[in-house]
Parts: C-alpha cells; structure tokens; sequence
C-alpha cells in the first residue's frame, strides 16, 4: 500500500539497493550506480585493438602538441567513421557543444558516456538521483500533454476543417453551418414553441410532418380534419399522417396537404399556432408555416449550407429568392423538377423543402448531395 506518497512500502524496499552501502545487507542487492551492463560494454569497446591504440596515441601527445592540434587529433575521424577513433560523432558535437565544447571529451566519446550515466545517476547520492529523475519525470509528463495536444488538434482539424465549418462548428453544435446570426435566429426559433419536431429534422418543411407534428402536439384539430380531407386526401392517408407512416402517403398526398392548408385560415389557424405555441407574426395561412421566409423573417437571409466550397447562402436575397448558383452541387434524375426560387412550389409538387435537399429519394426523382 501507499504510504502517502508515490512509492509503495515493497518499491521502498526494492529501492534500497539504492541507499549507500546497501550492498552490505543481505539480499538487498548493491547501492545506487551505473548499470554493470554499460560499464561493462564501454570497457570493452575501450579494450578493441584500433581504438586502444589510438587512445595511447592521444595520451601520449598530451602535453606535447598544443591545445588546437591535440584537440583536432580527439576529434579525427569524427565526421567518417568515429568509432575507429572513440571520437564523438559530428552530428552529436552541437548537442553536446556544453558538456564537450567542439566535441572534445577526455576519454573519447565512450567516457562521455560513462560520465553523463555517473551524473545521471547522482554519482551514487541517492539526493541527486532523486533530483534528476523528478525533473525528468515532470518534463516527460509536460512534453506528452503538449503531444497529446497536438496530436488531438490534428484529429479535430480534420474533423471540423474550413469545409465542414471549422472549431465553429464544434463550438455551436453544428448551428453556425445553419446560421451565423444568432441574435436573429435564435430569437425566431423561441417564435416557433413547438412546431419544429427535433427529432424528426429530416422532414422539416414537409407537410406531412407538420401535420404529424400537430397531431403529436395537441391532436388533429376536427375542423383541419375536415379542410384536409375536403382536399382529397383519403382516412388511410390521414392514419399514415398521424401514426407518422410517411412511406404509406400517396404519391399526391403532399400536394393536396399543401392545397388543404392554404385554406386553414382565421379561427382555424389561430387552434393551430395556439396549439404549437406559435407568436410568428405574419402567419396568414397553416401553409405559411412551411415557408422558411414566413417562419424565420429575421433571420431567414443569413441561413446556410455546407459545400465543397464551404458554406453557401440559401437565399439569394432578403426578398426571399433562392440563390441558384446551389443548382450545381445537387445531381438529379431526369423525372426531377429543377430548383426553384418557389420553396412553395417545390412543396406543392411534392419536392422535399429545405430540411430534406440533403440525401433525399422522393418519388418524382432523387436529389443528392454531393
């Protein structure tokens, strides 16, 4: 167990060995050095024929040749083939330049070795040890977290790039891909209490889902009921509408919702905004709730989508008109009306609005996303 500190009572005992004259105990193990291995390789290469023959040369020149001429015999062979030399390699030389100014050490570079494993390792001062593995310690934990950050800032940045909306779009939630204003667009939304379903985004400007919507909210209204069904649409229509079943709508059923609900007007409109909690003004009609410039009037200019080219304006104009430069980035079967400046229109025909332009099959065609 811990004993309030980073070192259990069995690392306690194993670091012993590490105390001064531990060796004398018993099955302790020896005191606080240089690993045997390394001393024992360096002797070794020190005992090579080549490499102890020059290393005799050198001694013997020592306070014979100057200090220039010495110390350029030290570092022969530095930048060829060092090891014949025990001279320290050139590409070492300037990180080393303070411990072994131009790259010169007594010893050659097997006792430069040997002498930074001895500071390393406190010269036997368990002190000093204790010194120089903390700070090691606490450098290696600083450099990872400043990795890890690096690393995770390359993750996310291509994650959340210029065209999918940048750290904005991470910070927001993906709502500055939608719009950038907002003071406006939040404030419209707070207009709209309950009338877009969150959960059922991908149909957004889809009659049938507001319909669906309506129902979940307060039920269907008897006198909509009546409206929609004097527009042709049939019982088995109106149950797909309620149980959410939009895969058994007929293939005009979107028309004739649209046609239904440009006569939802007056008392009728009024149960049906009552019932969403809607304080929009300018709702003139149960079909003006799926007219984004009717719903969003503050805000509805500034809404956009993402490209290949980066965020795009949806609207052209603050009059409302489709900015059709879009055309490009959707592909589209050859039984698929084109885009149009007419959201309504679109609807009307059975198009998907703007909530489902996205990966969308529809049953006059398909328009896709690239």
């Amino acid at each position: 167990m811990s004993c309030g500190g980073p070192l259990s009572s069995v690392m306690m005992i194993a670091g012993a060995g590490m105390i001064p004259g531990a060796s004398a105990l018993s099955g302790i193990g020896s005191s606080l050095g240089v690993s045997s291995a390394l001393t024992g390789a360096l002797g070794s290469f020190n005992g090579l024929g080549i490499t102890s023959q020059f290393s005799d040369i050198v001694s013997s020149a020592t306070g014979v040749l100057s200090g220039g001429t010495l110390d350029s015999l030290r570092t022969l062979g530095a930048d060829i083939f060092p090891a014949l030399t025990n001279a320290i390699p050139g590409d070492f030389a300037s990180a080393l330049g303070s411990i072994a100014p131009g790259g010169v050490f007594d010893g050659g570079f097997t006792g430069l070795v040997g002498s930074m494993a001895t500071n390393l390792m406190g010269a036997g001062d368990i002190t000093k040890f204790a010194q120089i593995f903390n700070g090691a310690d606490g450098f290696l934990s600083q450099a990872n977290q400043f990795i890890n950050s690096g690393a995770n800032i390359g993750d996310i940045a291509k994650t959340f790039g210029p065209l999918t909306g940048g750290m904005d779009n991470l910070i927001t939630g993906s709502f500055s891909q939608v719009s950038q204003a907002f003071g406006a667009f939040g404030g419209d939304l707070s207009n709209l209490g309950n009338l877009i379903d969150m959960k059922n985004l991908e149909n957004l400007g889809n009659p049938a889902a507001l319909v669906k919507q309506l129902t979940d909210v307060g039920g269907l209204i008897p006198s909509v009921e009546n409206v929609l069904r004097e527009s042709g649409l049939s019982s088995g229509n109106l149950g797909s509408l309620i149980s959410g079943n939009f895969a058994g709508l007929a293939d005009n059923a979107n028309a004739l919702l649209y046609d239904g609900m440009t006569k939802i007007t007056g008392r009728d409109l009024q149960q049906v905004t009552g019932l969403l909690g809607v304080t929009t003004p300018g709702i003139n009609s149960m079909a003006d709730l799926l007219n984004p410039t009717k719903i969003l009037p503050n805000s509805f200019a500034t809404l956009t989508m993402p490209t290949p080219d980066g965020l795009r304006g949806i609207y052209a104009t603050t009059g409302g008109a489709v900015n059709t430069n879009l055309e490009k980035y959707f592909t589209r079967s050859l039984n698929t009306l084109p885009i149009t400046n007419d959201l309504i229109g679109q609807a009307r025909s059975g198009l998907p609005e703007l909530g489902s332009l996205v990966n969308t099959t529809v049953r006059k065609g398909t328009q896709k996303f690239i």
